[in-house]
């Protein structure tokens, strides 16, 4: 089974869903592409290596698409650029961000996301700190056993320590506790909108 996950910036699958990529990487490959470099966020070169480093974790595929760091297009052009990437990987599952987000990068990657992947079979958005709060998750992923490859990949992300995501790692695993809650659990559960589900 083949996993892509997709972000705008270098941290956004680690927010998201890296603890449920992790769950899939026992029996999966998983890819993750990140449309831009994150430089607004920091340094280029030491973004890219970040995130290179945090992929490590997964053994993941990591792709750069060089877009601008707070001007992602929705055009054609991007949309057929990663449909050649989503061809040639042929994913079962992608994960990607929630269309409505106060930031333009998410929104617009979302969009382009679902564009391009016309034919994957399933489709989950997930949420990170600037998701609007209409998310109403209704898929739910046990990362009990992989909380701490979470932690571990956006403490990768030294860039971004002096910014209040990061400052607050505790909120994070607080959140996770909070959606294990909706189900009736005591664990740590990452949550996702479902988008599609083909099923045959």
């Amino acid at each position: 089974m083949v996993v892509l996950a997709i972000g705008a910036h270098p941290d956004d699958v680690e927010f998201g869903c890296f603890g449920t990529l992790a769950r899939f990487s026992r029996d999966s490959k998983i890819h993750i592409i990140i449309l831009t470099s994150g430089e607004i966020g920091g340094p280029k070169k030491i973004r890219i290596n970040e995130a290179r480093e945090s992929a490590k974790l997964l053994k993941a595929e990591l792709t750069f698409l060089n877009y601008p760091d707070g001007n992602i297009p929705v055009n054609g052009e991007i949309v057929s650029n990663l449909n050649r990437y989503v061809k040639e990987l042929s994913p079962q599952t992608v994960f990607t961000l929630y269309p409505n987000d106060t930031h333009q990068d998410h929104r617009n990657t979302s969009k382009v996301t679902v564009s391009s992947c016309r034919f994957v079979k399933e489709i989950l958005f997930y949420e990170v700190d600037t998701t609007e709060k209409d998310f109403k998750p209704n898929v739910f992923y046990d990362i009990t056993d992989y909380f701490i490859l979470k932690e571990k990949a956006l403490l990768f992300h030294k860039t971004q320590r002096s910014k209040p995501p990061f400052q607050n790692l505790e909120a994070i695993k607080g959140l996770a506790s909070f959606r294990a809650f909706q189900c009736g659990y005591k664990a740590l559960f990452e949550a996702f909108c479902l988008y599609r589900d083909v099923r045959r």
